[in-house]
C-alpha cells in the first residue's frame, strides 16, 4: 500500500503532527522539550531554503476528507495551549483534572512527574510556551483561517473561531471576511501595509484599526436587522467574551501567572499575524471600485511554507478567489508577484526594516511596471511620494512629471 495518499493529505499539518509530540514530552516532563523545538525550527528554515519550490497543481479524490482531519488539528492545537496552563499551575493543582484523568486511563500520574523531581524547569516551561503560541497561531491563523472563510459551514465557523479565541484574534473571522476582502490594497484595509511603512508601527495600526473596523461592521450589521450592537447578536462581542472565558480559565490554573501566560501567547499569536498581513499586501495598490486580482497580493510557492500555512502562502489565488478551499489553490507562477524569500524567511526580513525596503522598494517598482494597470500606475506614484524612501520618491516624481509631460 502506497503512503503516498497520506502524505499528501497530510503534509499540510505536519505542525500538527509537530506539537502533537510536543505535548508527549509535556506530559512525560522531558528534558528534551526545548531541544526538540527548536529543531523543529532549524529545519522549517532550512526546509524553505533548500527545499525546491511546489508550483504544483493538485486533484484530490476524498477532499472532504480535509474537513475533519482541520477539526481534528483544531483540537490538538487548542489542547497544547491548555497543556501550557496547566504547567504554569502545576505546583499547586491539576488543572481541569488533566492528571487525574490520564492516571485512572494509563496509571502514569502526570502531576507527580512535574512536581517531584521534575525535569521541568523554567526552560521547559518557556519551551511549552513557545508550543502554546505555535499552536495557537496555527489553530488561529493557518487552519482558523480557512475554516472562517467557510461561512456556509457552521461547524468549520465554530470550529476557526475556537481556534482564534485561544490566539486573542476572534475578530479575525468577521473582520477578514468581510472587511479585508473587500478593502484590501486600499486606504479602507488597516491590514494593509503602506510604502516605507515600518514593521513595528504597522503592528499597533494594523490591530487598533481592525478592532475598530470589526465593531463597525457588526454595529452595521446588526442595525440594518433592527438590533442593538450590545446584544447577545454581536458576534464581536460574542468573539471577546470567549477570549475572556480562556483567560478566566488560566486564572483558575494558575492565578495571575496562568493570565499573563495566556496574554503572552495572544501576544505572540497577534505579532505573527501582524507579520503575514504586513508581508502579503505590502506597498500594492488597488482602485477600490476594482475587483482583486491576482497581482494584489504577494504570493509564495516555498514548499514548507505551502505545507505549514495550510497553501495561505498561494495568496494571490485566494484574494481573487476567496471561495477556494485552500487545497484547490494555484500557485500563480507568472500572473503574480512574489515574496522575497518563503513565509519565515520574509518574517525575518521584515523584522529588519532596513534590509526589508532595500529589498521590497526594488520589488515594488517592478510591480508597478509589470503588473499595474495605468490608473493604479498613477496611485502607486502618489504612495511613492509618501513613501520616505528615496529611491520610490524619484520614481514617483518621474512618472508624474512623465506623465504630465504626455498630457
Amino acid at each position: 500500500m502506497s503512503l503516498y495518499p497520506i502524505w499528501k493529505y497530510g503534509r499540510f499539518f505536519i505542525g500538527t503532527f509537530f506539537v502533537l509530540g510536543a505535548i508527549i514530552l509535556e506530559i512525560l516532563s522531558s528534558p528534551w522539550l526545548g531541544t526538540y523545538g527548536g529543531m523543529g525550527l532549524i529545519l522549517l528554515l532550512l526546509g524553505d531554503l533548500y527545499l525546491p519550490n511546489d508550483e504544483n497543481v493538485y486533484t484530490y479524490d476524498n477532499p472532504k476528507i480535509f474537513y475533519p482531519i482541520q477539526y481534528a488539528s483544531q483540537t490538538i492545537d487548542v489542547f497544547a495551549v491548555i497543556m501550557f496552563g496547566w504547567m504554569l499551575g502545576a505546583s499547586s493543582g491539576d488543572f481541569l483534572g488533566l492528571s487525574a484523568a490520564l492516571h485512572f486511563l494509563t496509571g502514569y500520574d502526570m502531576l507527580a512527574a512535574h512536581t517531584v523531581g521534575s525535569n521541568a524547569g523554567q526552560a521547559s516551561i518557556i519551551a511549552a510556551f513557545a508550543f502554546a503560541s505555535g499552536a495557537a497561531a496555527q489553530a488561529s491563523i493557518a487552519v482558523g483561517h480557512e475554516l472562517t472563510h467557510r461561512i456556509d459551514n457552521r461547524v468549520a465557523v465554530f470550529f476557526g473561531r475556537v481556534g482564534e479565541a485561544f490566539g486573542m484574534h476572534t475578530r479575525f473571522s468577521i473582520r477578514h471576511p468581510y472587511g479585508h476582502h473587500n478593502w484590501v490594497c486600499t486606504e479602507k484595509d488597516p491590514a494593509t501595509a503602506k510604502r516605507g511603512e515600518h514593521f513595528y508601527p504597522f503592528v499597533f495600526r494594523s490591530i487598533i484599526g481592525q478592532n475598530v473596523q470589526v465593531w463597525e461592521l457588526e454595529k452595521a450589521r446588526l442595525e440594518k436587522m433592527g438590533f442593538s450592537a450590545f446584544s447577545w447578536r454581536n458576534y464581536a462581542l460574542r468573539g471577546w467574551g470567549m477570549e475572556l472565558a480562556i483567560m478566566i480559565g488560566f486564572y483558575y490554573a494558575a492565578g495571575w501567572i496562568g493570565v499573563l501566560g495566556f496574554l503572552a501567547v495572544g501576544a505572540s499569536v497577534n505579532i505573527v499575524l501582524e507579520f503575514a498581513n504586513y508581508i502579503e499586501h505590502f506597498g500594492l495598490v488597488r482602485i477600490p471600485s476594482e475587483p482583486q486580482q491576482v497581482r494584489h497580493a504577494w504570493n509564495d510557492n516555498h514548499m514548507v511554507s505551502y505545507w505549514l500555512t495550510s497553501a495561505i502562502s498561494r495568496h494571490a489565488h485566494h484574494h481573487a478567489n476567496a471561495d477556494i478551499e485552500f487545497w484547490n489553490l494555484e500557485p500563480m507562477t507568472e500572473e503574480a508577484p512574489t515574496t522575497p524569500a518563503g513565509y519565515l524567511g520574509t518574517f525575518l526580513l521584515a523584522s529588519v526594516p532596513t534590509l526589508w525596503h532595500q529589498v521590497m522598494n526594488t520589488k515594488l517598482l517592478e510591480w508597478d511596471e509589470k503588473f499595474a494597470t495605468e490608473e493604479e500606475k498613477e496611485q502607486a506614484a502618489i504612495a511613492n511620494l509618501n513613501s520616505n524612501q528615496a529611491v520610490l520618491i524619484e520614481a514617483g516624481r518621474k512618472y508624474l512629471k512623465n506623465k504630465a509631460i504626455a498630457a
